[in-house]
């Protein structure tokens, strides 16, 4: 795996609209857009827009963009401002590394009906013995 920045920041613009809300947009991210009724709820819309981005950029392998100086940034509108996101990565990754995903699996009907009747949990003892089977202990989770 890529050794990834920690702590990303980002320009991003935010425009009031005339029924007194806000949209937001980052100009290193073409086609995102953030509406909301007030600031605080764009910009934190625009820092999980952002979260979100870079970690899909990370899981394809792909660096994400260089921010762009807010001197090169156009404004549309002289009431625009430019803002900045600040990420810090780190607990983002690890709420992603450790988000459940479904996998199925095929077992025999019988057994199935067994470990019901037992009412074991099946997610957790497929868990357990893919950990035991690859040598994992809980100090090398992530």
């Amino acid at each position: 795996m890529a050794k990834w920045v920690q702590r990303y920041i980002y320009p991003v613009v935010a425009e009031q609209g005339e029924d007194g809300g806000y949209g937001l947009y980052f100009p290193d991210f073409p086609g995102s857009a953030i509406l909301a009724l007030d600031i605080q709820t764009a910009v934190r819309n625009a820092k999980d827009m952002l979260v979100d981005f870079l970690l899909e950029l990370e899981d394809n392998g792909n660096i994400p963009p260089n921010p762009s100086a807010p001197e090169q940034i156009q404004l549309e509108d002289p009431a625009d401002k430019v803002i900045f996101i600040d990420v810090f990565m780190p607990p983002y990754r690890d709420e992603a590394a450790n988000k459940s995903v479904t996998k199925n699996c095929t077992l025999p009907k019988w057994l199935r009906e067994a470990a019901d009747e037992a009412g074991l949990n099946f997610s957790q003892i497929l868990q357990n013995g893919l950990k035991e089977a690859l040598g994992l202990d809980k100090r090398q989770e992530r």
